[in-house]
Parts: structure tokens; C-alpha cells; sequence
């Protein structure tokens, strides 16, 4: 049986994103690989997963901001957006 490219396309950007973590959603990603029509569906959603990751990350950054610097390490966060 051949499976759904977009799934495959799928679960490779995730392993990319999330490396051994992200084994046991294999199901999950092939669910949603059968819901991303077209290839803009895969793009977007690609954009999405790393915009998440980016504002996760300026998140912690924030958060742990006032921790760092008592110790003595300045932090400045330069974006794109």
C-alpha cells in the first residue's frame, strides 16, 4: 500500500522539528497528512508549527529574562517580525 506523500512530507518536517519525540504521534501525523489538500496546506502548515516554536521561544526568553540577568547575563532577543 502506498502511502499519502503529504503524510510522508509531513512526518519528516516534524522529526526535523522535533527529532526522537516525535515516534509516538506517527498515527496522528499521518491522520493529518491526509487533511493537507494541497501543497500551499503543507507550507502554511509548516509556517504555522514554526511560528508556534518562535513564539514559544520569545515566551521563555521573557520569562526567564529578570532570572538571567540577576546572574549577570544580559539578554536581547532581535526578530525578524
Amino acid at each position: 500500500m502506498m502511502q499519502n506523500p503529504k503524510s510522508l512530507a509531513l512526518k519528516k518536517f516534524m522529526v526535523q522539528v522535533m527529532g526522537n519525540k516525535a515516534a509516538p504521534y506517527d498515527d496522528l501525523f499521518a491522520r493529518l497528512g491526509t487533511s493537507l489538500i494541497t501543497d500551499n496546506d503543507l507550507k502554511v502548515f509548516g509556517e504555522m508549527v514554526n511560528d508556534i516554536l518562535g513564539i514559544g521561544y520569545r515566551k521563555a526568553v521573557e520569562d526567564y529574562r529578570g532570572q538571567l540577568e540577576k546572574l549577570g547575563v544580559g539578554v536581547s532577543l532581535i526578530t525578524k517580525d
